[in-house]
């Protein structure tokens, strides 16, 4: 009975002494969404891209694959890429490896949707000016279309990446030691099952808070902003600003100049 009772008072200092395998399994987990979610943003891009080409071949063929993984269950689907494919076919690949391969497929798909929002929501006349001034299409991708998609996409995408951190534990089902795998193994040894899953929700949340601040930063430094009438506080701006009051100075004072030699000649 004293044991059940020392088991039923609440120990919060069990997650300090712990730390090293939390911090262990946040490791694991860190190291999975950054290198999953990286390979979906590139491969997501490329989706986009062909997603949006012309080819009656192309085109249908990328609808299919974005349908076909946002419609599997993603618990599924780490199961089937480790146990279906994997050992079935003797594919020399980890647990790890496998979860990372998922993770990337089904993002991709969500990512390359997100991507082609992203691009077509900016005016085709701007692709049209940019070339008619003498831009080749991948400059005029480079130079007008990706930057003000790329403000679109920030907010969507950094909601991506807070769902790859989440759905990282969905790995711990094929045995990769990532932050769940690593509290299900401390509560069962122990049975301080409330203090481990405390600890686990806690650090969940610190990390997807710390990406949502992230983004939240990137999003507020590549908005919009009048240089000249607002208050800028990175030194690119400050300095772009300055810039731009020169050249207005500059056309201001050769307009004046100007209207004075007209009006000496008349």
């Amino acid at each position: 009975m004293s044991g059940v009772l020392a088991q039923a008072t609440f120990r919060p200092e069990f997650i300090w002494d712990n730390r090293d395998i939390f911090l262990d399994g946040v490791w694991l987990t860190v190291r999975i969404a950054l290198v999953a979610f990286a390979l979906a943003t590139a491969l997501g891009l490329i989706v986009a891209l062909l997603r949006m080409s012309k080819s009656w071949i192309v085109g249908p063929i990328m609808a299919s694959y974005v349908n076909v993984f946002r419609a599997i269950p993603l618990l599924v689907f780490v199961l089937f890429v480790y146990y279906g494919v994997a050992i079935h076919f003797s594919f020399s690949i980890s647990a790890i490896q496998a979860g990372v391969l998922a993770l990337t497929l089904q993002y991709s798909a969500w990512l390359g949707e997100i991507f082609r929002g992203g691009i077509q929501a900016v005016p085709d006349g701007q692709r049209q000016a940019a070339m008619s001034v003498g831009m080749s299409r991948p400059q005029t991708f480079a130079r007008v279309v990706m930057p003000q998609a790329g403000r679109i996409v920030t907010p969507p995408t950094g909601n991506m990446f807070i769902g790859m951190i989440k759905d990282s534990s969905l790995v711990y089902i094929i045995g990769v030691p990532e932050l769940l795998r690593v509290s299900n193994l401390l509560a069962n040894r122990t049975f301080r099952y409330f203090e481990v899953y405390l600890g686990t929700v806690i650090v969940y949340l610190i990390l997807t808070t710390a990406v949502y601040f992230l983004f939240k930063y990137i999003e507020r430094r590549f908005q919009l902003v009048d240089v000249l009438t607002s208050k800028v506080r990175s030194p690119f701006a400050r300095r772009r600003a300055g810039q731009l009051r020169r050249l207005q100075e500059a056309v201001t004072a050769a307009r004046d100049t100007e209207s004075t030699v007209r009006l000496a000649t008349e």
